[in-house]
């Protein structure tokens, strides 16, 4: 199980580790997106290049919110909850911050209470 933080205005924010191809381990915040219900993690395609990963489809069309966009899928290596995965990533130019998507709350229990100011998942 890992903890989170809230954010400013109520975001769900949780660190994890990516792994580089080198195995090298980089800490990094990640927003939990809930209008992002189709994948695990999205990047900017600079962070997704800079880690050596294998790329698994170029040019995937995705509808959004300001409509179509394309993304490369990559071969992502993360860690949470004390376990690694090895998930598709959606990488694109312009992605401001790294977002986790919705599939993970089909794998892991997401706990929220803001009350009591906590917030876990896993």
């Amino acid at each position: 199980m890992i903890s989170g933080k809230f954010g400013e205005i109520g975001e769900l924010i949780f660190e994890i580790d990516l792994i580089a191809a080198d195995t090298e381990r980089y800490p990094i915040d990640v927003l939990l997106d809930t209008g992002f219900t189709t994948g695990y993690l999205a990047l900017d395609i600079q962070d997704a290049e800079s880690l050596g990963w294998s790329i698994l489809q170029s040019n995937r069309t995705m509808r959004m919110a300001r409509g179509e966009e394309y993304f490369d899928v990559y071969e992502g290596w993360v860690f949470l909850d004390e376990r690694e995965y090895i998930i598709p990533v959606l990488a694109g130019s312009g992605i401001s911050e790294p977002l986790l998507g919705l599939q993970w709350l089909k794998i892991l229990p997401l706990a929220v209470n803001f009350a009591a100011g906590m917030l876990t998942l896993g």
